[in-house]
């Protein structure tokens, strides 16, 4: 960029910040808001710290939000008090518009709370004014500093505070100033070294978006381009050239607030549907990992197969969710692009002949266009995806009935030979038993009939006796195994036939 002309200058600055956070989320009841919902105000405090601001830094005293607890003497974050706390005319409004700052119980009138601090260094004291509302479900927050004095370019970045505050959903800096020695014809160059100005680190990411006239005064739109709400820089330099452009401002102040809220829920709504595409896109490819290994598919245990088959029905889960929360950021964005254009419609009809809105426009018909056509390639290329996760989960569940049969099968196969054996064993053995049996008892007869001896005899020589018993015990198993291992090769050989 250019070096600033040295006769450039900015009278009353002023930059006004409008932030949204999400107060609620579509998945929650009414009554149940983010765990980050009060954020935004917590980041005033901050600020308020920093600045030593002093209404910043009690700003929970002010809010309708917050409740004091004696117990240990501290504001706290208690959102069901905002409907609690509304006026009979305020009630029948409260889905729509909620004013945050008590309102002044003697007159039971709207507050404006003005701050100041002291001079500087340099001569410059800051001022401004801080507006919390609460805009269908989500915080907004109008908070405006500036200068009453003349500045240099260079000076416009002690009145930025987004280095404090970065809402959920997404923000707009909208500087408004009166160039000092500028040219009509530098117009465009002077708003593009106030940006410089006002973000000096960033600026060069900043690209111009378009130009316009608004209720008399030219503006000029930047935009960093980035998809998360929280990097993304928004800004707006209106220069203040025409009578006529504080009065209508006024007049469009709700509906220009109600613009730049519905602005930034759309791109949120876009930004959390890519997110939800790449997740998708993340199991889409473990899927399509799987599927290569089920075409030529390795030993798989039944147990790994079982795994998988447990995993499969929860990826499908947080698959279908992914696309559905698509669905949803889809209709956020259809819904909010009819609100958007209903509110550029009531400021088209404050504006001034000369006006040129086509900046508001083009975010529009290009922008809006753009994010839905994208969400619809995304479903398109996703949802066949679906189908493909059921086949997997009926495939793997036929692998399995499969390789359990197989498993049965050998299962009962060797039951089968564990049988046989055994039978063999029983028979075998029992052959034996029955040989040495009947061998025993054929030569015990004989023995009793060839030589009969007297008990006497046997009483008188009875460790012969034993020893002759033993041998005889000995003789008649040898016959019994000798006889019956014929028999047991004969009996296996018959049960292998």
């Amino acid at each position: 960029m250019n070096q600033t002309p040295t006769a450039w200058k900015a009278q009353n600055p002023s930059l006004t910040l409008y932030a949204f956070q999400l107060r609620q989320d579509i998945s929650k009841g009414k009554q149940q808001v983010m765990d980050n919902a009060d954020q935004l105000w917590e980041q005033c405090v901050a600020l308020g710290e920093q600045r030593n601001i002093q209404l910043l830094k009690s700003l929970k005293t002010e809010l309708r939000c917050y409740t004091y607890d004696p117990k240990d003497s501290q504001y706290h974050y208690h959102p069901t008090n905002e409907d609690q706390e509304a006026t009979a005319e305020e009630k029948p409004y409260l889905d729509d518009w909620l004013e945050l700052v008590r309102k002044d119980p003697q007159s039971d009138q709207a507050r404006q709370l003005r701050f100041h601090s002291e001079s500087d260094q340099n001569g410059l004291r800051l001022m401004g004014e801080i507006d919390p509302l609460r805009i269908h479900d989500t915080y907004a927050l109008d908070l405006t500093l500036r200068y009453r004095e003349t500045v240099e370019l260079a000076q416009l970045s002690q009145l930025n505070p987004t280095d404090q505050i970065q809402a959920s959903i997404g923000q707009t800096l909208l500087l408004f100033v009166k160039p000092v020695n500028v040219e009509e014809s530098a117009y465009e160059d002077f708003a593009n070294h106030c940006v410089a100005g006002l973000v000096k680190e960033t600026a060069d990411h900043l690209q111009l978006l378009g130009t316009g006239q608004l209720f008399g005064s030219p503006i000029f739109e930047y935009d960093n381009d980035k998809e998360k709400p929280r990097e993304r820089c928004h800004i707006l330099v209106w220069l203040h050239s025409h009578p006529e452009t504080l009065s209508k401002t006024v007049e469009a102040y709700h509906s220009l607030l109600n613009l730049l809220c519905c602005r930034s829920k759309i791109l949120y709504a876009y930004s959390q549907s890519r997110h939800c595409h790449d997740k998708a896109l993340e199991l889409y490819r473990e899927l399509e990992q799987k599927v290569e290994q089920l075409v030529q598919p390795p030993e798989e245990t039944l147990e790994e197969l079982n795994q998988w088959l447990k995993q499969i029905p929860q990826r499908a889960f947080h698959y279908a969710k992914y696309l559905r929360d698509m669905e949803d950021h889809r209709t956020a964005i259809t819904t909010n692009i009819k609100n958007y254009r209903s509110r550029l419609e009531n400021i088209k009809a404050l504006s001034l002949p000369k006006d040129d809105l086509g900046f508001l426009q083009t975010f529009l018909d290009r922008t809006c266009k753009q994010f839905q056509t994208q969400i619809q390639v995304d479903l398109n290329y996703l949802r066949p995806t679906q189908h493909l996760f059921e086949q997997m989960t009926a495939t793997i569940r036929g692998m399995i009935e499969v390789k359990q049969a197989e498993s049965d099968r050998n299962n009962e196969a060797a039951a089968q030979k564990r049988e046989q054996k055994l039978e063999l064993v029983i028979t075998t053995v029992g052959t034996g038993l029955a040989v040495s049996g009947i061998s025993s008892q054929v030569a015990s007869d004989a023995i009793e009939k060839i030589l009969p001896v007297s008990k006497q005899a046997k009483d008188a020589n009875l460790a012969s006796y034993l020893g002759y018993s033993s041998l005889d015990i000995v003789f008649h198993l040898l016959v019994g195994v000798i006889l019956a291992t014929p028999v047991g090769i004969i009996a296996w050989w018959w049960r292998r036939k």
